[in-house]
């Protein structure tokens, strides 16, 4: 099998250097991997450096495969914005808020649903019902829930209807 070529985006020495100075562990052990792979005194196969580390060959080729495509920045962990959360322009937050400090348009509570409801209606824009509650959060609304009542603090006429 031959070996993988490296594309010189960075000089082995700026390899060393961002290796040995990485704070993330994750993207440390990827450094790790392109330094094993183009030190001048030993390089080794993309392979035997993902053996090294702790990784599947697989993934040490993948690495050094992503390094060539996208150079420095392809070795970033990717996960940090895998999901990130939608951002609401903010005239639109500004109308949303206005929008919850009235009663919502089925004239119940304002919920996860009907905020979610709420900003399909108003902006076309689809959310979950939880990215609806976390608004709600954020804005500083809380769960609103009555208190139970002891039986005997309702009115002789209400007694009457629950038999």
């Amino acid at each position: 099998m031959t070996r993988l070529p490296v594309v010189p985006h960075l000089p082995p020495a700026e390899i060393d250097q961002r290796y040995r100075s990485c704070s993330d562990a994750a993207e440390k052990t990827r450094w790790h991997v392109l330094w094993l792979v183009t030190r001048s005194d030993e390089p080794i196969s993309a392979t035997a450096a993902a053996r090294l580390v702790g990784f599947t060959p697989a993934w040490g080729r993948a690495i050094l495969k992503r390094y060539n495509d996208h150079g420095p920045e392809g070795l970033t962990d990717r996960r940090r914005d895998n999901g990130a959360r939608y951002k609401m322009p903010p005239p639109q937050h500004a109308e949303l808020l206005a929008a919850l400090r009235n009663p919502p348009p089925d004239h119940g509570l304002w919920s996860g649903p009907t905020v979610a409801a709420f900003v399909r209606d108003r902006f076309g824009i689809t959310i979950v019902n939880q990215t609806g509650w976390q608004w709600l959060k954020e804005l500083g609304f809380r769960l609103v829930v009555p208190r139970p009542r002891h039986p005997k603090g309702a009115t002789a006429f209400q007694q009457q209807e629950r038999l």
